[in-house]
């Protein structure tokens, strides 16, 4: 028969006063102002349930204090918020508040959020207690902070994995939080399907479950074809729930290997609904994409740039200013590469599948900069068709305008419909439509107004 101890008015102050809970044991022995229970140990409390086989407390005829205590084989803490601590010991120590618990293995925790499985495993584990309180109605808000010591694994449903050297989880009023720092001159290693990333902290949030990286460097296998990898690195990452995208920002640099190196303030990577592939790399305000091309091709803007991995093309727009000024202008998007720079409100650039840039589209006040044979042409259109490989360039207008081109030295000045430009044929400028080698006063005034600000920042 199991020995029962309501503990309501027998030792009032042995934990904590003004506060009921129940204890039990096979076994029960006093020994000089200390307990011992023995087979089986069982307390009950308004923070949760300790059950342990071995328990032995302190001077427990202390008064108005906290006294010691130390737990042993098979300690189990399952609080009232459903959590579970397993370790092989316990230990309180009332000058630093403190209940520690050990394994020989592992000290785990384990917990269900939002029907994810969480999981923290270490070698030792601290909890700190608010004593103040704590003596006088202790509950979980009590335990203000637990920290998680020497080889801790965070995981969640077995598939996220982040190693640190320590962990600390914290609970106010608003949120709670796991911290997660490495040794000194060392890294946080994150795992997630085969991808790994090292950040030099980690902390989720385990109320919207969202992760912050601080300093991340990894790579994405697997998501891409031919075993491909993404590589990257940035200030921060910030991914939400765990869903199919995640966030960096802060001196950001992505390396595709489909595309090419992306420098930006904030890239967003998303990968396929239920699918280990890569759909989309969306950058956003300053942004600079070095492409893989012999032809040193590049793309720069303050705006959008989105790599659709599904549908071998990339869409840019430049950004906009919302203020009416005159003073404030939309700053445009610059395509370059050894034979044209082109500034323009928006791109396209679409791809073969051997990853090689088989057009480019610009639109949308396109000011157009070409460079062949030893001289340089300028030009004005409201679109250009660009065909890299055949080094075929269209620049074609709208509606009752005009595409206007010339040469820097003068000996060329083009006004027309529609002007195609072909460096393999000798004659390489034609001008298709209404066609006139001069221009007029209001194209003169266009020409100057336009390339006194582009040309010349070139």
């Amino acid at each position: 028969m199991r020995k029962i101890i309501f503990l309501l008015y027998f030792f009032p102050l042995i934990l904590f006063s003004d506060e009921s809970y129940q204890i039990s044991a096979d076994q029960l022995t006093f020994n000089k102002n200390n307990l011992h229970f023995e087979k089986g140990f069982y307390l009950e409390h308004s923070f949760g349930k300790i059950f342990a086989n071995s328990a032995k407390f302190f001077n427990v005829k202390k008064v108005n204090k906290l006294f010691d205590f130390e737990l042993s084989d098979g300690v189990k803490l399952i609080t009232n918020m459903r959590g579970t601590l397993i370790s092989d010991r316990a230990k309180f120590d009332s000058n630093t508040s403190k209940i520690s618990f050990f394994s020989d293995d592992r000290t785990t925790y384990v917990d269900k959020i939002k029907q994810k499985e969480l999981k923290i495993t270490s070698s030792e584990v601290e909890c700190f207690l608010n004593t103040k309180s704590a003596i006088k109605n202790l509950n979980i808000e009590d335990i203000y902070s637990i920290a998680f010591i020497n080889n801790v694994v965070l995981s969640i449903d077995e598939k996220l994995n982040i190693f640190s050297n320590r962990a600390v989880f914290e609970k106010n009023q608003n949120n709670s939080n796991v911290f997660l720092y490495p040794k000194e001159q060392d890294l946080c290693l994150f795992k997630y399907e085969n991808n790994e990333i090292t950040a030099k902290e980690a902390r989720l949030d385990l109320e919207s479950f969202n992760l912050f990286l601080k300093e991340p460097k990894g790579t994405i296998k697997n998501m891409l074809k031919k075993e491909n990898t993404v590589s990257f690195r940035s200030d921060e990452l910030f991914w939400h729930n765990f869903e199919n995208a995640f966030l960096l920002s802060g001196h950001v640099n992505v390396i595709d290997p489909e595309f090419g190196i992306i420098n930006s303030d904030e890239v967003e990577i998303i990968k396929k609904i239920k699918q280990n592939q890569l759909r989309k790399i969306i950058s956003r305000k300053n942004t600079t994409i070095n492409f893989f091309s012999k032809n040193q091709t590049s793309l720069k803007t303050k705006g959008i740039i989105e790599l659709d991995h599904e549908k071998k093309c990339i869409s840019a727009f430049s950004s906009k200013n919302p203020k009416k000024s005159p003073s404030y202008q939309d700053e445009d998007l610059v395509y370059k590469d050894l034979n044209v720079t082109i500034r323009a409100k928006r791109a396209t650039l679409k791809y073969t599948d051997k990853n090689d840039v088989e057009k480019i589209i610009l639109e949308n006040s396109v000011r157009f900069i070409y460079q062949n044979q030893g001289y340089i042409g300028y030009g004005i259109a409201d679109k250009i068709e660009y065909f890299p490989n055949e080094k075929n360039i269209k620049l074609i207008s709208e509606d009752d305008k005009k595409v206007l081109f010339w040469k820097e030295d003068n000996s060329l000045n083009l006004s027309a419909n529609e002007i195609h430009i072909n460096q393999k044929e000798k004659n390489d400028i034609k001008g298709l439509g209404d066609v006139r080698f001069t221009f007029n006063l209001d194209e003169e005034n266009l020409i100057h107004d336009i390339f006194s600000k582009y040309v010349s920042s070139e």
